[in-house]
């Protein structure tokens, strides 16, 4: 629990103002005496919603409180606080404190499981950010949209998501975003080692996953000396300790967080401590102490209570399992077991009410946007490929997508474009699965509905700047510049889903149309790459996807 609110000042004293309050909760916080810049800043946080509404004070005070609460850890606490500034001052509240608050609401709601108040926070921090032009906040927006695809079971788009604000981060040469940011990448990876190491899966992917967390922590390590703030150094060294661990450097690990938990103890940072602690429990079940590991994390638990984090909570939970089976106590073991797949299911449940569809495609968009506006020759490109798109003579007729003239014009150019950056380049070849059968059963004039209404699916899926065109009768091609294999692949995952759960029935009862798709990547040596030899392997992939079965997307890597 946090600390007790201090004693108030003798009877005696005048009653400290508003200005005395905030100023006074401030150096406490600046001090690293929590308690006591909690104090003040409840006090200010009353005082300001008791005087007539000043936004500027009333934002300082309800920022410091959740400052305070934040690095304590009372995250449930901090919730309807930043809501309250949010709400009453909307956009008159100062950008950094509007900024920040989003923020502490987006990873106030990952621990505590409430995603739709992550995303939602998280996705008008990211647009409010792109919009006022700001890299730093962009960044930490990318941290925080990372935390919420994490916790919602996806750490790969997470990782990805949030390297891309570390990028943004080093480009603008920020040490404090930079440190954040790789924090949060080793947390995320860290994440995805428990997820497939405790749901069995890949063994190799696990470890690689835990080599990175520790290449992020190393990183972050190095930029400590830069920094006065306790809290950077707890966070470090207890993903370090965490990693350390899982890797059988067990007393490394435990030097680490014996380290670190003394230093979240006696600073009060709640909520990191009992994710030490937590990792303690787990390090004792290593050694093969597992009598000691129940009895840690039983008390753990207990501290703990209600106002745990949640993924915290899911790994004590299951700490608690495995020692109770290694005691060869069932009924406790099955008691902890049953909880932890509560809290499992607790999680997909809301990942499925918070997850839009379109919400990945959309944050594309978003990013494809701002490199546009980042880049004034590139927003040329796009308005001269919009200008193009309006010649008949390089458009479907039919589909009103581009045709295999216009692909024989811009395939080239972009492969060179390509040559001339260093930067990857994909080609998909998209053909409809048993097309002619729709054909002959019920006419070429519904035929020609299926591929207007593909195009459609396929346009809304993919970004401006990718090439899409009909090749001819049921094939289509799209061209991914600036696209690894892996993100491309992705996309027409993501496409091939969207056509095979399309309402065809809609269109002629009982219709149902699935793709196969063949995807590419140039090879890694791009000067020896052709347009023809891609689409060639283009071609090939696909036949290999209609050979295994149709319905599905086969890609296939090397040299162009």
């Amino acid at each position: 629990m946090p600390p007790m609110i201090a004693a108030p000042p003798p009877a005696l004293s005048l009653p400290e103002t508003l200005p005395e309050l905030l100023s006074r909760g401030r150096d406490a916080l600046q001090a690293q005496a929590l308690p006591q810049a909690r104090e003040a800043a409840e006090r200010a946080w009353v005082l300001a919603q008791a005087e007539p509404i000043q936004p500027v004070p009333y934002g300082e005070a309800g920022h410091l409180l959740c400052q305070c609460l934040f690095r304590q850890g009372a995250l449930a606490e901090l919730i309807p606080v930043a809501q309250a500034v949010l709400a009453r001052l909307g956009d008159a509240a100062p950008w950094p404190v509007r900024s920040e608050l989003l923020r502490r609401l987006t990873l106030a709601g990952c621990e505590l499981g409430r995603h739709e108040l992550a995303l939602r926070s998280a996705t008008e921090c990211f647009d409010l950010s792109h919009a006022r032009g700001d890299d730093l906040a962009l960044s930490l927006a990318h941290s925080g949209l990372g935390a919420c695809f994490e916790r919602m079971g996806d750490p790969w788009q997470a990782e990805r998501l949030v390297s891309d604000g570390l990028a943004l981060a080093r480009g603008v040469g920020d040490a404090y975003v930079t440190m954040v940011t790789l924090n949060n990448l080793c947390a995320i990876t860290i994440g995805a080692f428990y997820l497939l190491h405790d749901g069995g899966s890949d063994e190799a992917e696990a470890r690689a996953a835990l080599e990175r967390a520790e290449a992020y922590a190393r990183e972050a390590q190095g930029l400590l000396p830069s920094f006065e703030d306790p809290l950077f150094r707890v966070f470090v060294e207890g993903n370090l300790g965490e990693v350390a661990l899982h890797r059988g450097r067990h007393d490394e690990a435990r030097e680490l967080l014996e380290r670190s938990l003394q230093t979240a103890q006696a600073r009060g940072y709640t909520a990191q401590a009992w994710r030490i602690r937590c990792s303690l429990g787990e390090l004792l079940m290593a050694e093969g102490r597992p009598t000691r590991a129940r009895a840690e994390l039983d008390k753990l638990l207990a501290d703990m209570g209600d106002a745990a984090a949640r993924a915290t909570l899911v790994r004590t939970r299951h700490a608690l399992y495995r020692a109770c089976r290694r005691l060869d106590l069932p009924e406790e073991a099955l008691g902890h077991l049953e909880h932890y797949q509560r809290l499992e299911r607790q999680r997909a449940t809301q990942q499925l009410k918070a997850q839009s569809s379109l919400f990945i495609t959309r944050m594309e968009a978003e990013r494809s946007r701002q490199e546009i506006e980042r880049a004034r020759h590139q927003a040329e490109q796009e308005r001269d490929h919009a200008a193009v798109l309006a010649a008949d003579a390089l458009r479907d007729p039919l589909t009103g997508l581009g045709n295999r003239r216009r692909l024989d014009r811009d395939l080239p150019a972009l492969l060179a474009a390509a040559i001339g950056a260093g930067e990857p380049l994909c080609v998909a070849m998209v053909d409809v699965d048993h097309f002619k059968p729709i054909n002959d059963r019920h006419g070429h004039a519904v035929g020609d509905r299926v591929l207007v209404a593909l195009a459609t699916q396929l346009g809304a899926g993919t970004r401006q700047r990718d090439l899409l065109v009909r090749l001819g009768g049921e094939e289509f091609v799209i061209v991914f510049p600036q696209t690894p294999l892996a993100a491309a692949t992705e996309v027409c995952e993501r496409l091939r889903q969207r056509v095979a759960g399309h309402d065809w029935a809609a269109l002629i009862p009982g219709l149902s149309v699935t793709l196969s798709v063949g995807l590419v990547q140039a090879g890694e040596d791009l000067r020896e790459a052709s347009d023809g030899r891609l689409l060639d392997r283009a071609d090939q992939a696909m036949y290999r996807a209609k050979a295994a079965g149709r319905n599905r997307v086969v890609t296939q890597a090397g040299r162009a």
